[in-house]
């Protein structure tokens, strides 16, 4: 319980931003299975049992490999394994967390170049290529698949063919952290080369544990890479499991517990297909839910998340009166994240989360903005 809010324990609020979402029991409780060895037969089942669903997910054949790190160590990760001594990375933004991505390559001493779009707006083939007219030739570039402080989804299709008649040689790396089990990436067909994100938000699973899918033209560059480190070096990683059945270091043992439950969860509802398209029924009761109210979203049209919306409230009322509200009702929805804070406020449709669920924050949205002056019309 906060010490700063003692009169809310965190428990019985109904988890709805975009990450950390919504934990379900179940998934808590598996947590709490008997902790085994890292370096035993259980460890090697439990790898054995994650990676095939891990592989739908991301829709490779390919490799993917586990870090037990949060995702912006996962990004970082990345960063270092990748970039040659000569190479200028290209880093797309167009939100908080595509402009962390390049924060940490920067960081990391590396040359950075960034082309920088409003918030809201999404990536696609048109304006990547007349970014890699900018800046290239450059050895990688970077772009976050759903902008979590947005919900702007980028055409990662439209980006690779950029990248591909532009510069070649170089790498497409994407974070998947709010679009991962809850909308296709297709990282096969889509040529992408790495592919990462936590387990956090649509995987519906509490954070430490960060999942990638790796091209094997990112692995030969990663050959060539010096200085990549060792904890989450990718390739290491790779190498270790695949040599040894393992993972490198010791692992998140209860959330890869959990994640082999939910992976026969969704296995077992329909599938990922199944999960996709739900995401997509929950998004579009948000969306008309908004229109009624003439509110706008932030994410353009064509380019918006299945798993999160960013609500424009028009100046109608303050966003401090409706976070109140929710809490009050048993909600943690909070307003826009960082320039947004005070004019939008982002609902989570994401992970485990159902139709019946979102409709239910809906009506209890409405009810709140009826009681702060706003009523809510009447239905088509």
């Amino acid at each position: 319980m906060s010490s700063q809010r003692p009169d809310i324990d965190p428990t019985d609020l109904k988890l709805f931003i975009p990450g950390p979402t919504h934990v379900r029991k179940k998934l808590l409780e598996a947590q709490a299975a008997p902790m085994i060895g890292h370096r035993s037969e259980f460890m090697k089942e439990l790898l054995a049992d994650i990676l095939p669903g891990i592989r739908e997910c991301f829709g490779t054949k390919g490799d993917v490999v586990a870090l037990s790190c949060s995702s912006t160590a996962a990004m970082e990760a990345v960063s270092r394994s990748v970039t040659r001594p000569d190479d200028r990375l290209l880093h797309l933004v167009n939100g908080n967390f595509s402009n962390l991505w390049a924060k940490l390559s920067d960081a990391c001493g590396y040359d950075v170049g960034i082309e920088d779009k409003e918030w809201g707006d999404a990536w696609d083939e048109q304006s990547v290529s007349l970014a890699l007219d900018e800046h290239g030739p450059v050895g990688a570039v970077f772009v976050a698949h759903c902008e979590t402080s947005t919900a702007a989804l980028s055409d990662i299709a439209g980006v690779v063919r950029a990248v591909r008649a532009k510069c070649p040689d170089a790498l497409v790396c994407v974070d998947v952290t709010s679009s991962a089990c809850g909308a296709k990436i297709d990282f096969d067909a889509l040529d992408i080369d790495i592919a990462v994100g936590g387990v956090q938000k649509a995987w519906a699973l509490p954070p430490a544990l960060a999942l990638a899918a790796l091209s094997p033209r990112a692995k030969a560059r990663m050959a060539e890479v010096p200085g990549r480190g060792y904890t989450n070096d990718l390739l290491s990683a790779l190498k270790y499991q695949d040599d040894k059945g393992m993972t490198s270091t010791t692992p998140a043992i209860p959330v890869m517990q959990a994640l082999r439950v939910q992976l026969q969860d969704i296995a077992a509802s329909g599938g990922m297909q199944a999960r996709f398209d739900r995401h997509l029924e929950m998004q579009k009761l948000v969306a008309d839910w908004v229109a009624r109210y003439g509110f706008s979203i932030l994410a353009k049209e064509g380019a918006r998340s299945p798993t999160v919306t960013s609500i424009g409230c028009e100046g109608r009322f303050a966003m401090a009166e409706l976070v109140k509200g929710y809490r009050e009702a048993g909600y943690f929805i909070t307003g826009g994240y960082g320039k947004t804070k005070e004019t939008h406020w982002r609902i989570g449709h994401m992970g485990d989360h159902t139709p019946a669920c979102v409709t239910e924050v809906l009506r209890v949205t409405d009810e709140i903005l009826d009681r702060i002056g706003l009523q809510a019309p009447a239905s088509a």
